[in-house]
């Protein structure tokens, strides 16, 4: 699914771009502090795209300080935490909806897509056959012939 959201981007909202700006100023850093560049770039774009947005929030869900240190800060602190978790669930649901709703109005099954195999293409909405069906039709009429004469 979330190689459907890999073009996707969201215009930071104003007063996001203004907290970060507000965090930029308030700690004291280079270039070399961690969220540095992140922080300026995001500033600059206002874009961020779905690649950064799961960076970021990945970030967040394995940082393990107090959120008073300046990496924290430069991120955007609990707000960009809470802003990049809504604009992927935002993401997520959409696309989710949409594959649900082409479900139910009769379209093949939209979660299955057409996957490799051992270098087999494998085409999910392919009907599997049981038993003795799935064979070449001549043969099975050979088979059922044998069958019969064994009998």
């Amino acid at each position: 699914m979330n190689k459907d959201l890999y073009n996707r981007k969201a215009k930071l909202p104003d007063s996001l771009k203004n907290h970060l700006q507000k965090s930029f100023e308030m700690v004291e850093g280079d270039s070399n502090t961690e969220g540095y560049n992140r922080n300026k770039e995001l500033r600059e774009t206002g874009v961020m795209g779905y690649p950064v947005l799961k960076r970021v929030k990945n970030w967040f869900d394995s940082y393990q300080g107090d959120g008073k240190d300046a990496p924290y800060i430069l991120n955007g602190g609990d707000r960009m935490h809470k802003w990049c978790n809504h604009v992927l669930d935002h993401w997520r649901g959409t696309l989710e909806q949409g594959k649900l709703i082409k479900s139910n109005t009769g379209m093949d099954n939209q979660h299955i897509g057409t996957h490799e195999k051992d270098g087999i293409v494998v085409n999910p909405h392919d009907k599997h056959e049981k038993g003795i069906n799935k064979f070449d039709t001549a043969i099975t009429e050979e088979i059922k012939r044998i069958n019969e004469l064994l009998k």
